[in-house]
């Protein structure tokens, strides 16, 4: 029978041990993340006072921003490209202002954003304000948005459920 001889394999040893602790901590973070109570688990409540969700395919390193891999859509795609989170500072389970970046490609291939500002009263109810320009080197257009705006923008864009005015007509 041989003998393992450890003073041999000792550093890939250390290697393993740390790869397996890095790789427990990414995900045991990443599950703590998405159970903060302000992190996807208060999707439902931002559904409901029209505020943009967190989506699936958006990661967070902190749970305050969420963002996408992919900086700019494909054609015909909606891309929420990032989201962050400022909870209420008296109490930090209660969500407080919420800020997000949606993109879209014109048909001239040029890509448009659409900023949203929500400020969240008690849970319950939302007032939006936000910004419009095409994402590129120079800002060629820049308007900022009212809610029915914002409404205007999120039917034309496929965003309904951020609709607060169900009967508006574009």
């Amino acid at each position: 029978m041989t003998r393992l001889n450890l003073k041999k394999h000792f550093p890939k040893i250390v290697i393993l041990i740390v790869g397996i602790y890095w790789v427990y901590n990414y995900f045991e973070n990443q599950h703590e993340i998405k159970n903060m109570d302000f992190g996807m688990k208060a999707n439902q409540i931002r559904a409901a006072i029209n505020i943009p969700i967190i989506d699936e395919y958006m990661n967070s390193k902190n749970g305050y921003r969420w963002e996408t891999r992919n900086e700019k859509p494909k054609t015909g795609e909606t891309l929420h490209v990032w989201k962050n989170i400022k909870p209420s500072e008296s109490e930090k389970l209660i969500l407080n202002n919420e800020f997000d970046a949606f993109r879209r490609r014109d048909e001239n291939g040029r890509v448009m954003q659409f900023n949203i500002i929500s400020n969240i009263v008690g849970d319950s109810m939302s007032y939006r304000s936000g910004k419009f320009f095409y994402f590129d080197s120079k800002l060629t257009y820049k308007k900022d948005l009212t809610e029915k705006e914002i409404d205007s923008i999120s039917i034309s864009w496929g965003l309904e459920y951020l609709v607060k005015n169900k009967f508006l007509t574009i």
